[in-house]
């Protein structure tokens, strides 16, 4: 059974050390990234820095990737953030506010400006492709960080820590492969199996020097790349984390349900209760399947124990 570690966004006292940003604090010094990162190691940061026409605003507060920057400069690691769709991302990156000055940490594209630096990774037992281009910035970073909003995503229900590599660590040839496989059948099987494919790769040469964070807050029906936000369709959860990707996925979905949901929100109109598969009912495609089929990778456990921080 893997440990994933929760703080949650509920304010127990009115006292600041109860907030989620303190607890979020504590709960990176209950991580093994004080064993991971050693002085002087570059760590990378995924983030998703939002949509290229800047009309989505639920993305992760840039406040709390500052407090994983400082966290990391705290061990002696050297942190920057990445994320995907070259240089033209990072001018996106920075208007939404992942800048230096904000962060405390410089914001490259994953594969280099025109999305040219690329490590063509094998992929170990594929269910869907066999081979994956990776980026060279976190393929040959000592240290990564995954730092996933979870949310919902039209083509597989949901996107967390898996989806947030998966598509935001890989090149363009990888992505377009991806989603060629959206049409392969109607329950979304094949392309988050292809999501899964795509995870191990980037992972594959960073064993032990991985931590998962979810961002279980703004919760909204689509992805962060959609240039539109919406009413997040549960109440903030808070943070979860773990080094098993699997049992945080799984974690991460089981609170999800278990939740109530938001007036006015898409989940309302399709009339969901605590309990059910919400993003099976929004958007028809069960996201356990990139769980299960992580787990059958042996990516990590379906059993869990949630620790609240």
């Amino acid at each position: 059974m893997s440990k994933v570690l929760f703080a949650g966004a509920k304010l127990e006292k009115l006292q600041k050390e109860y907030s989620l940003t303190y607890k979020f604090r504590k709960l990176l010094e209950e991580t093994p990234l004080k064993n991971m990162i050693k002085e002087g190691n570059y760590v990378a940061i995924k983030v998703h820095v939002g949509d290229m026409e800047l009309g989505g605003y639920r993305f992760i507060r840039p406040s709390f990737v500052r407090i994983v920057v400082e966290y990391v400069k705290s061990l002696g690691g050297i942190p920057f953030l990445v994320d995907t769709w070259g240089l033209k991302h990072v001018y996106v990156g920075i208007a939404n506010g992942f800048s230096y000055e904000t962060v405390g940490a410089p914001l490259w594209s994953v594969s280099g400006i025109k999305e040219e630096f690329l490590v063509n990774v094998k992929v170990p037992q594929p269910l869907r492709i066999s081979e994956v281009e990776v980026g060279g910035e976190v393929y040959y970073a000592d240290v990564l960080i995954n730092f996933a909003h979870s949310k919902g995503h039209p083509s597989c229900g949901y996107g967390g820590a898996i989806k947030n590599l998966a598509m935001g660590c890989v090149g363009p040839k990888t992505r377009a492969e991806i989603h060629n496989l959206e049409k392969a059948d109607n329950e979304g099987r094949a392309f988050q199996e292809a999501l899964v494919d795509a995870f191990h790769a980037v992972i594959l040469n960073k064993p032990g020097k991985v931590l998962h964070i979810n961002y279980v807050l703004d919760v909204q029906p689509t992805c962060d790349c959609a240039p539109w936000s919406d009413i997040p369709i549960v109440p903030d959860i808070g943070i979860l984390a773990s080094t098993d990707p699997v049992a945080l996925e799984k974690a991460t979905l089981d609170l999800i349900n278990e939740a109530p949901i938001i007036p006015n929100s898409i989940a309302e109109a399709a009339n969901l209760k605590p309990g059910e598969n919400k993003f099976l009912k929004i958007h028809g495609k069960d996201p356990y399947i990139q769980v299960e089929a992580a787990a059958r990778k042996n990516l990590g456990s379906m059993k869990y124990e949630l620790v609240s921080i």
